[in-house]
């Protein structure tokens, strides 16, 4: 039997800053031609140090507004993809940490809207997102907005449910909850387009933590 010889890898090791135009990159592949999948790094590592991965996070919110993708509204998070940015933003994982739920009696659950903006810019007041390698908050394409009101978003569908709670009541749940949205790429904002995430009813006197983080690759 052959002795399988691991291959080098690429001179800078990292992703390539743009597609090139026409050229077919080869990959590795198995003994029935399927893609090879390593553990050789961590799942998102090469993505991180090559500079493409970027999160925004909320720290300790009190007030919730209830966001079920009404036109500029509030949502927790808000994602907006300048339609000339050139990248898509390619959404990896969503994380909530729920240290009280507050003193409103409501079905506690989180969403995801997204809308095509057809030309319209959202310009709710922004917080920069940060480099997940170099720490950072700079070289994001994407204007982030926290617990803010998404001005220009247009009304957007609900894209994908997120987290549920269940209901909670006027009394206080201090039972500290966290929970990780395994997204994986499987909601993409690209170039024009709009994303937020929210919650379904409106929360006072709670203690919430919301970040989200994503790839920003080219189209």
């Amino acid at each position: 039997m052959a002795t399988l010889q691991p291959a080098s890898p690429p001179a800078s090791g990292l992703l390539p800053t743009s597609r090139p135009p026409g050229q077919i990159l080869s990959s590795p592949a198995g003994i029935l031609g399927e893609l090879v999948v390593s553990e050789a790094l961590p799942q998102y590592y090469s993505l991180a140090k090559s500079g493409v991965v970027f999160s925004l996070a909320a720290l300790g919110l009190a007030t919730l507004t209830a966001f079920s993708g009404g036109t500029a509204g509030t949502p927790i998070l808000g994602l907006y993809n300048p339609a000339n940015s050139g990248k898509d933003l390619v959404l990896l994982l969503a994380s909530l940490g729920i240290r009280t739920t507050g003193a409103t009696a409501a079905a506690l659950a989180f969403n995801w809207f997204g809308v095509n903006q057809g030309g319209v810019a959202v310009s709710g007041t922004q917080t920069p997102a940060a480099n997940a390698y170099s720490q950072a908050n700079t070289g994001s394409v994407a204007w982030g907005m926290v617990n803010t009101a998404n001005t220009g978003a247009l009304a957007s569908t609900l894209r994908r449910s997120s987290f549920s709670v269940g209901n909670v009541t006027t009394t206080a749940g201090l039972n500290a909850a966290s929970f990780i949205d395994d997204i994986k790429g499987a909601l993409i904002i690209s170039p024009g387009s709009y994303m937020a995430f929210g919650a379904a009813n409106a929360l006072a006197t709670a203690g919430i933590d919301a970040s989200i983080m994503w790839a920003e690759v080219p189209v």
